[in-house]
């Protein structure tokens, strides 16, 4: 607990609010200020402002649920910060940790936008921006697309696989009492 935890979840929340598409001219401006145009750099640093308002909200309501006895009876049986956090707290909070991941996953691997107003090189391509090389001026090879949009979606299905178990408890936690 500190003084000023209150505002700066507020402000952290106000992120939710304030679509960063509406920003990229501001954004561009900032990158080109920092040297970061046409550098992956500026697109993780952009993802990153993204996906952390969502995350501080979904965990922070996770870690609220965590009950401070079980903290209590890791120190009586003498863990230390550390054990603490490993062994009581990461557990309890991997189905929000797995429905974070999924949850900034998704639209970062399928963001068209960003990448396309910071990246130019052609070697730092994302996926989305790279399927753009199948349409033409005057047809476009489908065969080629539809099969590069199938593999695609390998990654993110594989995430999923991985952790849809605790997907579906983050998601359904806090519904039944």
């Amino acid at each position: 607990n500190y003084k000023f935890r209150t505002g700066i979840y507020m402000i952290f929340l106000s992120g939710i609010m304030l679509p960063l598409k509406a920003a990229i001219i501001p954004l561009f401006i900032l990158m080109k200020k920092l040297g970061l145009t046409d550098h992956p750099l500026s697109v993780i640093l952009i993802f990153i402002a993204m996906g952390l308002p969502s995350t501080i909200f979904i965990l922070s309501g996770f870690m609220k649920t965590i009950p401070k006895d079980l903290e209590y009876a890791a120190r009586i049986d003498g863990c230390s910060d550390w054990a603490i956090y490993r062994r009581v707290v990461m557990p309890v909070v991997a189905p929000a940790m797995a429905l974070v991941t999924i949850y900034n996953s998704v639209p970062i691997w399928n963001d068209f936008f960003f990448p396309l107003v910071f990246l130019q090189n052609q070697k730092y391509r994302t996926l989305p921006l790279g399927l753009t090389t199948f349409f033409g001026q005057y047809s476009t090879d489908w065969s080629l697309l539809f099969t590069a949009l199938t593999i695609a979606i390998v990654p993110i299905l594989v995430l999923y696989l991985f952790l849809a178990k605790y997907f579906i408890k983050g998601m359904t936690a806090g519904a039944v009492k």
